[in-house]
Protein backbone atom coordinates (compact mmCIF):
# COMPACT_ATOMS: atom_id res chain seq x y z
CA UNK A 1 0.00 0.00 0.00
CA UNK A 2 2.99 2.42 0.82
CA UNK A 3 4.12 1.24 -2.50
CA UNK A 4 0.79 2.29 -4.78
CA UNK A 5 0.61 5.33 -2.78
CA UNK A 6 3.93 7.01 -2.73
CA UNK A 7 5.87 5.63 -5.76
CA UNK A 8 3.16 5.08 -7.77
CA UNK A 9 0.76 8.47 -6.75
CA UNK A 10 -2.45 6.28 -5.40
CA UNK A 11 -4.80 9.03 -3.40
CA UNK A 12 -6.92 6.33 -1.97
CA UNK A 13 -8.24 2.72 -2.15
CA UNK A 14 -11.12 0.59 -2.57
CA UNK A 15 -10.65 -2.70 -0.79
CA UNK A 16 -12.85 -5.63 -2.52
CA UNK A 17 -15.42 -8.19 -0.85
CA UNK A 18 -14.58 -7.00 2.84
CA UNK A 19 -16.63 -9.44 3.94
CA UNK A 20 -14.18 -12.42 3.10
CA UNK A 21 -11.69 -11.12 5.99
CA UNK A 22 -11.78 -8.94 8.90
CA UNK A 23 -12.11 -5.90 9.06
CA UNK A 24 -9.25 -4.98 11.19
CA UNK A 25 -7.05 -5.39 8.59
CA UNK A 26 -8.77 -2.83 6.26
CA UNK A 27 -8.20 -0.51 10.03
CA UNK A 28 -4.35 -1.72 9.99
CA UNK A 29 -3.59 -0.96 6.73
CA UNK A 30 -4.93 2.34 6.41
CA UNK A 31 -4.05 3.38 9.73
CA UNK A 32 -0.68 2.83 8.94
CA UNK A 33 -0.48 4.15 4.96
CA UNK A 34 -2.94 6.79 6.23
CA UNK A 35 -4.64 7.15 2.17
CA UNK A 36 -6.95 10.37 1.48
CA UNK A 37 -9.39 8.40 0.67
CA UNK A 38 -10.93 4.78 1.51
CA UNK A 39 -13.55 2.71 0.50
CA UNK A 40 -15.31 -1.04 1.66
CA UNK A 41 -17.87 -2.99 -0.62
CA UNK A 42 -19.43 -4.30 1.85
CA UNK A 43 -22.63 -6.30 0.19
CA UNK A 44 -25.32 -6.35 2.53
CA UNK A 45 -27.70 -5.17 4.32
CA UNK A 46 -26.85 -1.56 6.47
CA UNK A 47 -26.43 -3.03 9.97
CA UNK A 48 -23.72 -4.88 8.46
CA UNK A 49 -22.32 -2.80 6.74
CA UNK A 50 -22.66 -0.55 9.87
CA UNK A 51 -20.55 -3.42 12.06
CA UNK A 52 -17.62 -3.33 9.18
CA UNK A 53 -17.27 0.07 9.25
CA UNK A 54 -16.86 0.05 13.38
CA UNK A 55 -14.89 -2.68 12.83
CA UNK A 56 -12.69 -0.80 11.31
CA UNK A 57 -11.36 1.39 13.76
CA UNK A 58 -8.07 2.03 15.21
CA UNK A 59 -7.53 3.51 18.82
CA UNK A 60 -11.34 4.18 18.24
CA UNK A 61 -11.32 5.94 15.12
CA UNK A 62 -12.88 4.49 12.35
CA UNK A 63 -10.59 4.21 9.04
CA UNK A 64 -12.81 3.80 6.36
CA UNK A 65 -16.22 3.94 4.83
CA UNK A 66 -18.21 1.92 2.56
CA UNK A 67 -20.49 1.64 -0.38
CA UNK A 68 -24.29 2.50 0.70
CA UNK A 69 -25.81 -1.00 -0.92
CA UNK A 70 -29.55 -0.10 0.57
CA UNK A 71 -29.37 3.22 -0.94
CA UNK A 72 -28.97 1.69 -4.56
CA UNK A 73 -31.76 -0.50 -4.16
CA UNK A 74 -33.78 2.33 -2.70
CA UNK A 75 -33.82 4.26 -6.08
CA UNK A 76 -33.68 0.92 -7.88
CA UNK A 77 -36.80 0.46 -6.64
CA UNK A 78 -38.55 3.88 -7.27
CA UNK A 79 -37.45 3.06 -11.13
CA UNK A 80 -38.44 0.00 -11.17
CA UNK A 81 -42.42 0.25 -9.89
CA UNK A 82 -42.52 3.84 -11.83
CA UNK A 83 -43.18 5.66 -8.22
CA UNK A 84 -40.65 8.03 -7.06
CA UNK A 85 -42.47 8.04 -3.49
CA UNK A 86 -40.39 4.89 -3.03
CA UNK A 87 -37.48 6.98 -2.51
CA UNK A 88 -39.10 7.41 1.62
CA UNK A 89 -39.11 3.47 1.90
CA UNK A 90 -36.97 1.25 3.00
CA UNK A 91 -35.75 -1.65 1.28
CA UNK A 92 -36.35 -5.11 2.52
CA UNK A 93 -36.34 -3.40 6.09
CA UNK A 94 -33.36 -1.32 5.33
CA UNK A 95 -32.93 2.28 5.13
CA UNK A 96 -30.07 3.71 3.92
CA UNK A 97 -26.85 4.89 5.37
CA UNK A 98 -27.49 8.30 4.56
CA UNK A 99 -30.88 8.15 5.64
CA UNK A 100 -32.08 9.98 8.63
CA UNK A 101 -33.50 7.05 9.95
CA UNK A 102 -30.01 5.12 10.24
CA UNK A 103 -28.66 5.95 13.50
CA UNK A 104 -30.16 10.05 12.94
CA UNK A 105 -28.22 10.36 9.45
CA UNK A 106 -24.55 9.57 11.90
CA UNK A 107 -23.05 7.15 9.26
CA UNK A 108 -23.53 9.49 6.43
CA UNK A 109 -19.96 10.66 6.41
CA UNK A 110 -18.68 7.08 5.65
CA UNK A 111 -21.48 6.57 3.43
CA UNK A 112 -20.01 6.33 -0.59
CA UNK A 113 -23.55 6.30 -2.34
CA UNK A 114 -23.84 4.75 -5.98
CA UNK A 115 -26.82 3.87 -8.23
CA UNK A 116 -25.21 1.35 -10.52
CA UNK A 117 -21.84 -0.50 -10.47
CA UNK A 118 -20.08 -3.11 -12.16
CA UNK A 119 -21.57 -6.16 -10.44
CA UNK A 120 -25.51 -5.03 -10.86
CA UNK A 121 -25.33 -3.84 -14.50
CA UNK A 122 -26.95 -6.04 -17.14
CA UNK A 123 -23.67 -7.40 -18.33
CA UNK A 124 -22.72 -8.18 -22.11
CA UNK A 125 -24.13 -12.06 -21.53
CA UNK A 126 -27.63 -10.48 -20.45
CA UNK A 127 -26.64 -11.47 -16.51
CA UNK A 128 -27.55 -8.47 -13.71
CA UNK A 129 -28.07 -8.26 -10.13
CA UNK A 130 -30.73 -5.63 -9.32
CA UNK A 131 -30.04 -2.92 -12.54
CA UNK A 132 -30.80 0.58 -12.78
CA UNK A 133 -32.91 -0.20 -16.00
CA UNK A 134 -34.55 3.31 -16.75
CA UNK A 135 -34.83 6.94 -15.37
CA UNK A 136 -30.70 7.14 -15.40
CA UNK A 137 -30.10 10.87 -15.17
CA UNK A 138 -33.11 11.64 -12.57
CA UNK A 139 -31.14 8.91 -10.40
CA UNK A 140 -28.24 10.14 -10.92
CA UNK A 141 -29.42 13.81 -10.22
CA UNK A 142 -31.45 12.48 -6.49
CA UNK A 143 -27.99 11.16 -5.49
CA UNK A 144 -25.22 13.99 -6.12
CA UNK A 145 -28.71 16.03 -4.00
CA UNK A 146 -27.92 13.57 -1.00
CA UNK A 147 -25.61 13.35 1.60
CA UNK A 148 -22.93 10.63 1.34
CA UNK A 149 -20.33 10.55 -0.83
CA UNK A 150 -21.77 10.21 -4.67
CA UNK A 151 -20.12 7.85 -6.64
CA UNK A 152 -20.55 8.22 -10.60
CA UNK A 153 -20.71 4.90 -12.48
CA UNK A 154 -18.15 5.54 -15.26
CA UNK A 155 -20.60 4.43 -18.28
CA UNK A 156 -23.39 7.20 -17.07
CA UNK A 157 -20.41 9.49 -17.27
CA UNK A 158 -19.74 8.36 -20.80
CA UNK A 159 -23.08 8.49 -21.98
CA UNK A 160 -24.52 12.42 -19.68
CA UNK A 161 -20.97 13.90 -19.71
CA UNK A 162 -22.87 17.20 -20.03
CA UNK A 163 -25.46 16.98 -17.91
CA UNK A 164 -23.97 14.83 -14.98
CA UNK A 165 -21.54 17.16 -15.04
CA UNK A 166 -23.71 20.35 -14.25
CA UNK A 167 -25.49 18.18 -11.13
CA UNK A 168 -21.65 18.24 -9.64
CA UNK A 169 -21.66 21.59 -10.33
CA UNK A 170 -24.95 22.42 -8.87
CA UNK A 171 -23.65 20.18 -5.64
CA UNK A 172 -20.53 22.22 -5.43
CA UNK A 173 -22.21 25.53 -5.48
CA UNK A 174 -24.86 24.75 -2.88
CA UNK A 175 -22.22 23.82 -0.73
CA UNK A 176 -23.73 20.08 -0.04
CA UNK A 177 -21.08 17.26 1.43
CA UNK A 178 -21.16 13.80 2.80
CA UNK A 179 -23.03 15.13 6.51
CA UNK A 180 -25.54 17.84 4.83
CA UNK A 181 -28.96 17.41 6.40
CA UNK A 182 -32.13 16.84 4.02
CA UNK A 183 -35.78 17.16 4.24
CA UNK A 184 -38.39 15.67 1.96
CA UNK A 185 -40.40 18.95 0.45
CA UNK A 186 -42.94 17.02 -1.71
CA UNK A 187 -43.50 13.56 -2.25
CA UNK A 188 -46.23 11.58 -4.97
CA UNK A 189 -45.62 8.32 -6.74
CA UNK A 190 -45.24 11.09 -9.96
CA UNK A 191 -42.61 12.62 -8.48
CA UNK A 192 -40.37 13.26 -5.95
CA UNK A 193 -38.91 16.42 -4.26
CA UNK A 194 -36.43 17.09 -1.36
CA UNK A 195 -34.54 20.11 0.28
CA UNK A 196 -30.57 19.60 1.20
CA UNK A 197 -29.35 22.06 3.57
CA UNK A 198 -25.77 22.87 3.75
CA UNK A 199 -23.67 25.03 6.44
CA UNK A 200 -23.91 28.37 4.86
CA UNK A 201 -27.79 27.44 5.19
CA UNK A 202 -28.07 27.79 1.57
CA UNK A 203 -30.72 25.27 0.06
CA UNK A 204 -30.53 22.53 -2.88
CA UNK A 205 -34.08 21.97 -4.12
CA UNK A 206 -34.13 18.44 -6.41
CA UNK A 207 -36.75 16.89 -7.95
CA UNK A 208 -37.18 13.91 -9.86
CA UNK A 209 -40.14 12.98 -11.75
CA UNK A 210 -42.66 15.07 -13.39
CA UNK A 211 -41.96 18.30 -12.21
CA UNK A 212 -44.72 19.39 -14.21
CA UNK A 213 -47.22 17.78 -11.43
CA UNK A 214 -45.64 19.73 -8.66
CA UNK A 215 -47.49 23.10 -9.69
CA UNK A 216 -45.57 26.26 -8.42
CA UNK A 217 -43.30 26.58 -5.91
CA UNK A 218 -42.65 29.61 -4.08
CA UNK A 219 -38.59 30.05 -3.28
CA UNK A 220 -39.74 31.60 0.35
CA UNK A 221 -41.14 28.07 1.43
CA UNK A 222 -37.72 26.09 0.53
Amino acid sequence: LDFLKNDLGYAGFRYDMVKGYSASFTGIYNSSSQPEFSVGECWDGTNTIKNWINGTKVDGVIQSAAFDFQFKYVVRNAVDKRSWSQLSIQNDGNWPLVSSNTDQGQYRRYAVTFVENHDTQVRADGSSNGPLVRDTLAANAYMLAMPGTPCVFLPHWQKYPTQIKAMVAARKAAGVHNESSYQPFRTAAAYYAIVTKTDNESRLLTVVGDVSSMGSIHPSRI
